[in-house]
């Protein structure tokens, strides 16, 4: 059970403004893919210093070729993450360096459109949230299926919109993952996970995001009151669509003493032995992402 609040190369950090009260944009833009010589299930990480103000995230705009980008993540970190302008980061423990807090921001994968937070919505960052950089991890797919002439005018990239104009809702993500193994010759091998939610805020839920791999059939995730008796779906969805943050599918608000749940379904019947949860893409994932916002009060979750 895995329970997560949100909250080689170089990466070109482009800020660009639109003027005092509007939005500013900064491009975390990685070079062009056929010049880094990178390989399938490589995971590299390039961190942005943030701008010393607090602001807040209003859309996120990826940029990216599914064939090239498995998925990419984008992490706040609190510190300068690594001494080395890019580094190799397939373990979570080296996005903000060792023993440093992370938080996923955003996630994008299978050619997924970018993300509009609703009207009077941002997600902080900033020295008050104790997030000075922008860490962009690519986990690489199968550049080798492209043409080097392609991968040569490829690149990776995410836009990110801000502004310094305060939101009377501040949004965050919550994670619900499993690390369970999956049963062998399965049509339907089901992995369940949950976690309860301790606030102190009630939250709202607004969009949501299913992952996996080849094997992932559906995805649903749910909210639990009244003492395992009620269960309000957030949303479900095959991972093998685009994996975009979708609306919610239900008006539910998550209170403190509710539990977060989901299920992934796994068709496994191709497979002799039973598969692991792992970061590579012949492994699989069971991730269910919740959006969510919550009355900008000042009070941390």
């Amino acid at each position: 059970m895995i329970c997560l609040w949100r909250l080689l190369f170089v990466c070109v950090a482009v800020w660009e403004s639109h003027g005092a009260g509007q939005r500013e944009l900064l491009a975390l833009m990685m070079p062009e893919v056929g010049a880094g010589g990178v390989k399938h299930n490589d995971y590299m990480c390039q961190s942005a210093q943030l701008q010393p103000v607090d602001t807040s995230i209003v859309q996120f705009e990826p940029r990216a070729n599914p064939l090239v980008a498995h998925h990419m993540l984008l992490y706040g970190c609190p510190g300068k993450p690594n001494a080395r302008q890019s580094w190799s980061c397939k373990s979570s423990g080296l996005i903000c360096g060792l023993g440093k807090k992370s938080q996923i921001l955003f996630a994008w994968a299978l050619n997924a459109s970018g993300l509009h937070l609703p009207d009077e919505v941002g997600l902080e960052i900033g020295p008050s949230h104790d997030i000075n950089y922008a860490v962009l991890q690519i986990h690489y797919g199968h550049p080798e299926a492209v043409s080097t002439d392609a991968l040569m005018g490829e690149h990776e990239a995410l836009v990110l919109h801000l502004t310094q104009e305060k939101q009377p809702f501040v949004a965050g993500v919550y994670i619900l993952g499993s690390s369970s193994t999956i049963a062998a010759g399965k049509e339907a091998a089901h992995v369940d996970t949950a976690c309860p939610f301790g606030g102190p805020n009630p939250i709202q839920p607004f969009a949501f995001r299913t992952h996996a791999h080849s094997l992932g059939q559906v995805i649903a995730g749910y909210v639990v009151k009244d003492g395992n008796e009620d269960w309000e779906l957030i949303g479900s969805r095959s991972p093998q669509d685009a994996q975009a943050f979708y609306p919610a599918m239900n008006s539910v608000t998550v209170n403190p003493g509710d539990w977060l749940a989901a299920r992934c379904v796994f068709n496994t019947q191709a497979k002799a032995h039973d598969v692991h949860m792992g970061a590579n893409t012949e492994d699989e994932m069971c991730n269910f992402y919740i959006m969510y916002y919550m009355v900008n009060n000042g009070r941390s979750l």
